[in-house]
C-alpha cells in the first residue's frame, strides 16, 4: 500500500501516511471535533509525532491553534506549521498548506478562499470546515454563505457527513438573516444526527436572533442531556440558554449558569462566554457581586492577548470592571500599541476596529456620550472582530446603555 496515495479518509479523500493508524487518528479527531467531544489534539498527537509522511494532522492543529487565539509565534503553532511545511508532498496537502501560509500571518480571508478552492476539487470535509470557521473568525457572513452553499450543493445526501455540511449551511443562512432555510436545514441535520451540535447551535442562534424564547428554551431544555456532555462547546450553549433566561427576566437562573460553568471556563473563548453573560446581566441592572475578579484572574495568564478582536473585546469588559486588577493596566496599555506595524488583515482589524472599540468600552462610564458615538461609528465594521450576530449584539446593547447614561446625566444637570 502506497504511503502517499494508498489511504483515504472517511470522505474518500487521499491521506498521505506511513500507517493506517495515522489515518484512523485523523478520522477519529474529526469525529470528536464534529460532535464537540473529546480532545482532537490529543488524538492526533502520536501520529503527528511519529508518522513522517502524515501532514494533515499538523495542518489541523496549526489551523485550530490560530483560530483558538494562539499568538502567531507560539512554539506549538510554529512546530505544527513547520512540520506541515516539511511533510506536505501531495496536491491535497499543498493546497491546505497554501491556505495555512495565509492563516499564520493573519491574512484570514485569503486563507478561507484558498480552502474554498481546495474544497471545490472533491469532498474535502477538512477544507470545507476550515473555511467555515475562518469566515466566522472574521465575521464574513456572505463569504461563509457562499462557501457553505457550494459545499452543500456538491455533497450527496447519502455521503458520509451530510448533516455536518447541512448544519454549516444552516448557520450560514442564519447569519445573513435568511431564517426559513436556516431552520429547515438545522432541523434536518439534527434529525439526521442528534449529536450534531453545530445544527443545534445554528438553531439556538436563529431563535436568539428572532427573540423567540419559547422555541429556544424548548430546543435547549429538550436536548440538554446530549449537549451538556459535549464539553468542547457546552459552555457556549449554556451561554445561549442564559441569554434567553435574561430575556424573560429570569436573572437568578442566568447568574446560576455562570456559577455552574465557572470551573469549565478554562479557555479564552469560554471565559468570553461568561464575561458576555455578566456584562449583559449588569446592563439589565443585575448586581453580579465580585464575580468579575475570578474572570480577570483567569484571563491574566492566557497567551491569547491581542490575537483576536473578539477576545480583546471581552477582555476589555473584564478589566473595565476590574480596573484595579494587576493585569488591567497591562492589558489596556498593550492593546493600544498592538499591531502598530504590519499590513496583514488582522493588523488592520486591530488598528481600525479593535483599538477604538476597547477604548470606548473602557471610557464608557466617564464619557458615555463619546463612547456611544464611537460604538455607533464602528457598527458597520464591527463584524470584522469575528463571532456571530448574537455575540456582537452586546456592543449594540452597550452603546445603547452609554447613550442612556449620557441622556440621564444631561437631564440631571
Amino acid at each position: 500500500m502506497s504511503s502517499t496515495t494508498g489511504f483515504s479518509d472517511e470522505w474518500g479523500e487521499p491521506v498521505a501516511a506511513e500507517s493506517a493508524t495515522s489515518v484512523g487518528a485523523w478520522n477519529n479527531a474529526w469525529a470528536q471535533f464534529n460532535i464537540f467531544s473529546g480532545d482532537p489534539f490529543a488524538t492526533l498527537a502520536d501520529a503527528n509525532r511519529t508518522d513522517d509522511k502524515f501532514a494533515m494532522g499538523s495542518v489541523f492543529c496549526a489551523t485550530y491553534l490560530v483560530l483558538g487565539g494562539s499568538p502567531l509565534d507560539a512554539p506549538e503553532l510554529l512546530a505544527n506549521y513547520g512540520r506541515a511545511q516539511d511533510v506536505a508532498v501531495t496536491d491535497r496537502e499543498r493546497g491546505h498548506l497554501a491556505a495555512l501560509d495565509h492563516l499564520v500571518v493573519g491574512n484570514f480571508t485569503k486563507a478561507a478562499k484558498q480552502w474554498d478552492a481546495v474544497a471545490a476539487a472533491g469532498h474535502d470535509f477538512a477544507a470545507i470546515r476550515f473555511a467555515h470557521d475562518v469566515y466566522l473568525h472574521v465575521g464574513d457572513a456572505e463569504g461563509r454563505l457562499g462557501s457553505s452553499r457550494a459545499a452543500f450543493d456538491r455533497w450527496p445526501r447519502d455521503h458520509t457527513g451530510w448533516s455536518y455540511i447541512a448544519s454549516q449551511l444552516a448557520f450560514a443562512f442564519e447569519e445573513v438573516r435568511d431564517f426559513e432555510p436556516a431552520e429547515q436545514l438545522g432541523r434536518e441535520a439534527l434529525a439526521e444526527d442528534p449529536q450534531d451540535l453545530w445544527a443545534l447551535h445554528a438553531l439556538a442562534h436563529l431563535y436568539e436572533t428572532l427573540d423567540d424564547s419559547d422555541a429556544a428554551l424548548d430546543l435547549l431544555h429538550g436536548r440538554k442531556s446530549v449537549w451538556a456532555e459535549q464539553d468542547s462547546l457546552a459552555v457556549h450553549i449554556w451561554w445561549h440558554l442564559a441569554l434567553r433566561l435574561i430575556a424573560i427576566d429570569a436573572f437568578d437562573d442566568a447568574l446560576a449558569i455562570h456559577d455552574q460553568q465557572l470551573d469549565a471556563a478554562t479557555t479564552p473563548f469560554r471565559i468570553c462566554d461568561l464575561a458576555s453573560l455578566l456584562w449583559r446581566l449588569e446592563l439589565a441592572g443585575v448586581d453580579v457581586g465580585d464575580r468579575w475578579v475570578e474572570l480577570a484572574d483567569r484571563f491574566a495568564p492566557q497567551s491569547q492577548w491581542h490575537t483576536s478582536g473578539f477576545l480583546d473585546l471581552h477582555a476589555a469588559f473584564i478589566y473595565t470592571r476590574c480596573p484595579d486588577h494587576p493585569a488591567a493596566p497591562r492589558f489596556f496599555d498593550t492593546v493600544a500599541t498592538s499591531h502598530s506595524v504590519g499590513d496583514s488583515e488582522n493588523d488592520q482589524i486591530f488598528r481600525e476596529v479593535v483599538r477604538p472599540l476597547v477604548a470606548a468600552v473602557r471610557s464608557g462610564h466617564a464619557s458615555p456620550a463619546e463612547s456611544a458615538e464611537t460604538l455607533r461609528q464602528l457598527a458597520p465594521n464591527l463584524n470584522r472582530i469575528g463571532g456571530s450576530i448574537a455575540q456582537r449584539d452586546v456592543v449594540q446593547l452597550t452603546g445603547a446603555h452609554f447613550a442612556e447614561s449620557s441622556s440621564n446625566s444631561s437631564e440631571a444637570i
